[in-house]
């Protein structure tokens, strides 16, 4: 495992169980270099996994880049280089400060009625099946729905950006890349910008979503432009759904894998906020931050990289840290302190968190109390074979009212 190939992060062994992968990296401590081939040009990735060298390259802003559009051949940006996430300062600083209001307290506050509607409406569905499919029947539509709303997206279009939207995780994830994968992702790169240029050019959006906001400002100042206002929109589609889905389904599953934690949090509804945090650290939705670059010759774990590599820092490794979390294979819903790098850390750090935060809590709070018994009823987890984001297949359980 010490010289462990690239083809490890495709290995049915790596999506059941990489945290053993993960503790082997640890103890080596130098960086982890994984090959492969994509638009930038570069060979591959250093995987860094350490806690506290997780914690530095998520903050780093002076000696590594997230621009990854600089290494592009011109012709080929996409408004997905030009995401949020693969921004520097200034422009990084100044996008996020348009689209910050709508997850501001207040916000976050308001959408929560959204988000209860939401909740209730689909346990009563769940409610009606002997036996269901947390992940197709509860975590996937929720986030949809709440996305949909805050992007000013009609509810039943939401299904295709799904679609889209998996195609593109895929090609962020260097572990499955292959020439049917790259074609999958450009051909619903087209379809994606086609529909949301199409939405934004529309001109009508609903009262206070994302749309409507950023247009008023569009009026105001003659800015964002509309490939700003679709890379936001992609953020949100992306950032603002695949990771609700697994902190969901991650969640209810380390709940009924750990019984005794599950029955102390049905006594003690108090803990939810300490459970959701633990959901994250113990099997992180995003188990790698998007990728950065070497700036200078940069200097990890006793290795120097050269200056134009690209690096990644591997949260879902830093989030099982023995030197930071004691006993970090140990899912304890009153873990404290829990210094978890799920969100992130700078100015990079994740900023629908307020948000997924809220819909995790609300969503096992009702579930919780709606359903005194939820029987698992697939002893082996059906793992997504994604490298990137870590989250289940399915989950089927069956729920006693």
């Amino acid at each position: 495992m010490d010289d462990a190939s690239p083809t490890d992060l495709q290995s049915p062994d790596f999506i059941d169980d990489p945290y053993s992968f993960y503790r082997k990296l640890r103890d080596i401590g130098r960086p982890h270099w994984a090959g492969h081939v994509d638009r930038t040009g570069t060979k591959g990735i250093w995987l860094i996994t350490r806690y506290q060298d997780v914690a530095r390259v998520l903050r780093d802003t002076q000696d590594v880049s997230k621009d990854v559009s600089r290494l592009i051949p011109a012709g080929q940006v996409t408004a997905f280089d030009r995401m949020l996430l693969n921004l520097d300062p200034p422009e990084h600083t100044q996008l996020r400060a348009v689209i910050a209001p709508l997850f501001s307290v207040t916000q976050v506050a308001r959408l929560e009625a959204l988000i209860e509607g939401i909740v209730e409406s689909l346990l009563r569905e769940m409610e009606t099946r002997a036996e269901t499919d947390f992940v197709a029947d509860f975590a996937v539509p929720l986030p949809i729905r709440v996305v949909a709303d805050i992007i000013g997206v009609p509810r039943e279009d939401m299904p295709l950006l799904k679609k889209w939207t998996d195609d593109l995780i895929t090609g962020l994830d260097s572990g499955r890349d292959n020439d049917s994968e790259r074609e999958r992702v450009a051909a619903s790169m087209r379809g994606m910008t086609r529909y949301l240029s199409d939405l934004v050019d529309s001109g009508i959006h609903p009262d206070g979503s994302l749309l409507d906001h950023v247009s008023e400002i569009r009026l105001k100042d003659g800015w964002p432009t509309t490939d700003d206002t679709l890379s936001l929109c992609l953020l949100m589609v992306l950032a603002g759904h695949e990771t609700t889905v697994n902190l969901l389904g991650n969640g209810l599953l380390l709940l009924l894998q750990n019984p005794e934690q599950l029955e102390k949090l049905r006594n003690n509804p108090g803990l939810t906020r300490s459970a959701v945090d633990e959901m994250l650290r113990c099997e992180s939705p995003l188990q790698r931050g998007t990728y950065r670059i070497t700036q200078v010759p940069y200097k990890v774990g006793g290795v120097t990289l050269e200056v134009g590599q690209q690096i990644s820092a591997v949260i879902g490794s830093a989030n099982r840290d023995e030197h930071q979390f004691p006993d970090p294979d140990v899912f304890d819903i009153q873990r404290s302190p829990n210094n978890h790098l799920a969100f992130g850390k700078g100015i990079h750090k994740c900023l629908g968190e307020k948000l997924a935060r809220a819909e995790a809590r609300i969503a096992f709070t009702r579930l919780l109390e709606r359903f005194p018994d939820i029987e698992l009823l697939e002893p082996k987890p059906r793992w997504q074979e994604k490298t990137l984001f870590r989250g289940l297949k399915s989950l089927k359980v069956r729920m006693s009212a």
